[in-house]
């Protein structure tokens, strides 16, 4: 369970520190527990000033029943001068942990771009940082030993004031799935949160160091967050969190979904507080990933091909075509236009395939990007420009994704380049809508916006709807999915790509991408999966017959996972040209099937049981009923007590109540 911290600030060391019953970090001497990050407004060229708790004296200091409230009337930069910003920082004793509060007053000319808040510097935890493990859900899951050294690994040479700090940055959401992490020392799991139930807001949980040559290592832990407070701006940022377990991540990971179904996810549970999902959904256990035309012309398939491709795949127990680049200009092209391309076949030879499919009992679910705008198009020379995202220095953001066929100049050339809608911008917001209701003309079974779950910026453009709220893109995007997902029927389904718990609960299925999709050194797909079961997340990099085959399969199938079949990058003509891998696939649905109910409405859980090196293992539970998921991934037979041997290379489900 969690438990209690108690915090004091330190006048002699002019730092704010905390302490549990029976953990007692060591706190590094002139550590900061703030800082802050200026921007002159375009007036000069200084992005980035910092200030530091350490040079600065508060003007008053209170503290009774647990609360700290320091504040401050001025601040003093790096630069040696003093700014009139004010700043009142709180912090709570609450159940399980702490509770941070700040309230910026500009009253400068510049801009607070950036407030890291809290800040902890340690010198130890609850024993060496080389014993020490790191546990955060990036992606599904991550799990690293000595965080201290993973920090360090994070040195950029030249491009950062490495001289200061080296940090590594785990930016939510997007890259984390959940707004926390935290390290195991001993017995504690200490964790750092974000828990705020106003917005979903542009985050960063950051791990650092000092420099590299400092004889006595320190570890950092703070959150990063971005409030852009404009000259003459007051605002209050809060719903940061440091907890506590004498246990494990699981109590942090149990709090903060025992959080989520009070707050933002309360309309979409039960009253047993499981996730409601549609039913149509639960006998989908992958998709088969294909394109039809590739970003740089060439064409694999028809649209007369699908009933045949749906078919092959099928057979193996995948009943669903994930289709690609099934517009005119083809796949990576065009954004946001999305026509049936006539060489392919027409909007009537679509239209066909898809019901073809949905005769035999199958379903295709329509591709289309959720932010990208490809700048060759006349939408974005027409009105696209004006709906873009602008960064610090008010330009368009560009991403460049580039295909190629078996040559080199494509690869070295970058052939496509994008600019990113604005989900605060009524004309990408509507446009968007128009998509989805074109796909569902096609007869598509549903849609699918890439990018929707990720690849989230900060927005420079006041003229949007955030206005100077430069992070909001995550919660304006979560308005846009909830009016689709109202719009769509219990038989039509929706989609997007990277797991993330504000997203995924919203959408019928997941195409997952990130850490612990595959498996990876670091992997650890225990933490979204632990705290929420119930999304349907698939695999990813699975894509052909490589060596390692089997093991991704099984991996994916212990952890719950639906199938992203998409052999050689959906170039491939279908299922049946890669056999072997095929037919693993089609057994290990066939034992996803058999336990269904297991995997779409059941607990999931560390194995209870203790396992060895190699075997790998989950546990779900149903009622008084449950079952371990197992692979063998050792040279020998491996057997639990009571149960059937599971030799080398397999995966297979033991019931154990």
């Amino acid at each position: 369970m969690l438990k209690a911290l108690r915090v004091h600030y330190d006048a002699t060391s002019n730092r704010l520190l905390f302490e549990g019953e029976d953990f007692t970090p060591g706190f590094c001497d002139g550590a900061d527990f703030w800082r802050m990050h200026l921007d002159f407004c375009d007036n000069e060229k200084n992005r980035e000033l910092g200030v530091y708790s350490h040079a600065q004296t508060p003007s008053s200091v209170t503290e009774e029943n647990g609360s700290i409230t320091i504040a401050y009337n001025e601040v003093l930069a790096e630069d040696g001068k003093v700014y009139p910003i004010g700043l009142i920082l709180t912090a709570r004793e609450i159940e399980g942990g702490l509770d941070f509060v700040a309230e910026i007053k500009n009253h400068s000319a510049l801009r607070v771009n950036e407030l890291q808040y809290p800040v902890a510097e340690f010198r130890s935890l609850a024993g060496g940082f080389e014993k020490d493990t790191l546990y955060a859900p990036s992606g599904l899951g991550l799990r690293v030993a000595n965080p201290l050294a993973y920090a360090q690994k994070a040195h950029t040479e030249y491009k950062s004031a490495d001289y200061k700090n080296v940090w590594r940055f785990f930016r939510y959401p997007g890259e984390m799935s959940m707004p926390w992490l935290g390290i195991q020392s001993g017995s504690h799991y200490l964790a750092m949160a974000r828990c705020d139930e106003e917005a979903c807001r542009i985050t960063t949980l950051a791990l650092g160091t000092g420099r590299r040559e400092e004889r006595e290592p320190r570890l950092i832990m703070a959150i990063c967050s971005y409030p852009a407070v404009v000259p003459g701006e007051t605002l209050t940022l809060s719903h940061y969190r440091i907890l506590l377990s004498n246990k494990d991540w699981r109590d942090v990971a149990d709090a903060y979904r025992r959080w989520s179904d009070t707050t933002w996810l309360s309309s979409l549970v039960d009253e047993s507080g499981h996730l409601i999902t549609k039913e149509s959904i639960r006998s989908m256990h992958g998709w088969q990933r294909i394109i039809l035309k590739h970003q740089y012309g060439e064409v694999f398939h028809t649209y007369a091909d699908l009933p045949r491709i749906y078919e092959e795949g099928a057979k193996y127990g995948i009943r669903m075509i994930l289709l690609f680049g099934w517009w005119r200009e083809g796949m990576d092209n065009g954004y946001p236009n999305y026509e049936p391309d006539e060489e392919l076949g027409g909007a009537k030879g679509l239209r066909e395939a898809i019901r073809q499919i949905n005769q035999k009992g199958g379903q295709v679910v329509l591709y289309a990007n959720g932010q990208l705008i490809d700048t060759a198009t006349d939408y974005y020379k027409s009105e696209g420009w004006k709906y873009t995202k602008k960064n610090i220095e008010k330009s368009e953001y560009r991403e460049a994704y580039y295909f190629a066929n078996n040559g080199s100049l494509l690869k070295l050339s970058k052939l496509k380049t994008f600019c990113v809608g604005c989900f605060g911008s009524e004309g990408w917001k509507e446009k968007l809508l128009e998509i989805k209701d074109k796909h569902l003309a096609l007869g598509s079974n549903g849609t699918f916006f890439d990018q929707f779950s990720c690849c989230f910026y900060l927005c420079f453009d006041e003229s949007h709807s955030h206005g100077n709220r430069i992070d909001l893109d995550p919660q304006l995007r979560v308005e846009v999915i909830k009016k689709i997902r109202e719009s769509l029927g219990d038989t039509e389904w929706f989609g997007s790509e990277w797991v993330l718990d504000r997203i995924s609960p919203l959408l019928d299925f997941t195409h997952g991408c990130g850490p612990g999709m595959s498996f990876k050194e670091h992997a650890y797909p225990y933490l979204f999966r632990y705290a929420f079961p119930e999304v349907p997340v698939s695999n990813r990099l699975a894509h052909d017959e490589k060596s390692i085959y089997r093991r991704e399969l099984n991996y994916a199938f212990v952890f719950g996972m639906l199938f992203d079949v998409s052999l050689y990058r959906g170039r491939i003509d279908s299922m049946d040209d890669c056999p072997d891998y095929s037919a693993h696939v089609a057994r290990l649905v066939a034992l996803r099937e058999k336990y269904r109910d297991f995997f779409t409405k059941g607990r999931f859980d560390l194995p209870s049981v203790a396992l060895p090196k190699g075997i790998w293992g989950a546990e779900y539970s149903l009622g008084e009923r449950k079952i371990l998921t197992l692979w063998n991934d050792t040279a020998e037979d491996f057997a639990l007590e009571g149960h059937p041997t599971v030799a080398p290379g397999e995966a297979t489900v033991l019931t154990l109540a």
